[in-house]
Formats: C-alpha cells, structure tokens, sequence
C-alpha cells in the first residue's frame, strides 16, 4: 500500500508548479516573456504590466510584505533589487526561494532568463534566452561606423546620467551611441554643466523626466552653446523600454539604431 501511495504521490511532486512573487517591473516582464504568467500569485506595487494589474500585490519595488506574500503560499520571490530588511530572513526560515537577478551589463538579460527559466521550471525561456542573445550578438557585429555623441539625462535639476556600468550605457553603444559622460561614473552620478558644454553632445537623451519639465529647464539662452539644444535635438525616451533589462529594452536598440541610420541619410 505504500508503494502504491508513493507511485500516485510522485507525479505530484515532480510537477508541482512554484508559485512566484515579482518584486521588480523587469522581473515581472521577464516572467512574462518566459511564459510564466500563470505562476505569478503576486507582484509589486511598481509592476505595471496590464497582464498582471489584476495580480495582488505584495510588496513595493524591491520590498516584500511578508505577511502578504506567505498568505499567497507564494515559494519563491524573484526580484533584481533586494533592500535590507529583516522580512528576508523570515521569509527564508518560512521556506520561500529568494532568486536575486542580476542588472548591470546587458549580457545579463539572457542569463537572467535562463536563471528564471531554471528557477520556475519554464522551457520557453531557454527559447527566449537564445533568441535575444542572438539578436545582441547580431547588433555588435554589424555595429554602425559612424556613431552619434550623446549625453543621457535622468533628472535636470541636478543634472544626473549613468555611467559605464549600467545596462542602459551598453544599449546606447550597441544603438551607434558615444556617450562620453559614461566614463566618469560607475553607475548613476551628478553631471555639471561644465561638463555638459565640454562634451557638447549632438543629442541628448532623456527618460523618466516630464517632456515639458525638460523643455524649460533647456530653454534658457545658457544652454544655447549646446549643438543638441540649438539644433532641438532632445530626445525623449520611453522609460518603460529603456530603463528596463527586458527583450524589449533590444527592441528599442534595434529602432534607435535604424532611426539614426535614417538620419544620416
């Protein structure tokens, strides 16, 4: 008899599906385009995805509510920002999988799928993985000879950009972009003006910021000595795909790079 329990009960356990709480907006999209959707039993307040916007949420960015996500019978907790805070480890002693991603390069987008993929069991993120590994490989291989100068902004009072260490300066190299600030900051930094007339950027690039916001702060006769605002080329870009280490993120590489193309043209 209990042999026979163990025959019925095996097939259970080698099939039993995680249930996963999404702490990051990235996160949620990754799970997303790995086909995961259906072990998603919670998310967090920053995930905006409207396939998930009727998912509880269960923490902020980053930030479980351990109360919540125990009451989900969630297992694991996927998330690329994890703060410090003492409901990690009561979770952990709870039995809940802590899987901590990995942001800053843009190789780490398929590694982070396959880690996905491993973590909850879903085959099609191999798939995916290879699918946009292939497409990176395939824009630094054909990368453009003549690059634009740039400069990208995230906030305007203060000035600030990233660095050489973020994901979001590879993206902007692998779209036929120089962005000279980059080598001066690891990850995001403060950006003076005198450097930003000293660079003298043919675009700049901005994202995050309201449109209007960034057009006054540029408007003055100060910053006319700039080729990107005298020549009006201030360009907004879509947060959600930029700031973001998603397959949509080389997308919009892909679209950057053909729009500069045509521009030269």
């Amino acid at each position: 008899m209990k042999k026979l329990f163990l025959i019925f009960l095996l097939p259970c356990v080698l099939f039993a599906r995680e249930r996963a709480v999404s702490l990051s907006p990235t996160v949620t999209e990754l799970i997303l385009s790995a086909g995961g959707k259906e072990l998603i039993c919670g998310r967090s307040s920053a995930c905006d995805a409207p396939a998930v916007k009727e998912i509880p949420i269960a923490g902020d960015f980053g930030k479980p509510f351990a109360e919540k996500v125990l009451s989900l019978k969630a297992t694991v907790i996927v998330t690329d920002a994890e703060h410090p805070q003492g409901q990690w480890e009561l979770l952990k002693n709870c039995g809940v999988k802590i899987e901590v991603l990995s942001g800053k390069k843009l190789d780490d987008l398929p590694e982070n799928l396959r880690r996905i993929g491993k973590v909850l069991n879903l085959p099609q993120a191999e798939k995916e993985a290879q699918r946009v590994a292939g497409k990176i490989n395939d824009l630094r291989k054909n990368a453009p000879e003549v690059r634009k100068k740039a400069v990208i902004l995230f906030s305007v009072a203060p000035l600030i950009s990233c660095g050489k260490e973020s994901f979001i300066t590879g993206a902007l190299a692998l779209a036929g972009v120089d962005t000279p600030a980059a080598q001066n900051g690891k990850s995001y930094f403060y950006l003076t003006p005198e450097e930003l007339f000293r660079i003298n950027p043919e675009i700049i690039f901005t994202a995050g910021i309201p449109e209007k916001v960034v057009r006054k702060h540029f408007s003055g006769k100060v910053f006319q000595a700039v080729d990107a605002v005298k020549n009006k080329r201030i360009v907004v870009l879509d947060e959600n795909k930029w700031c973001r280490l998603t397959p949509e993120l080389i997308e919009a590489v892909q679209s950057m790079r053909e729009a500069l193309s045509r521009a030269q043209h």
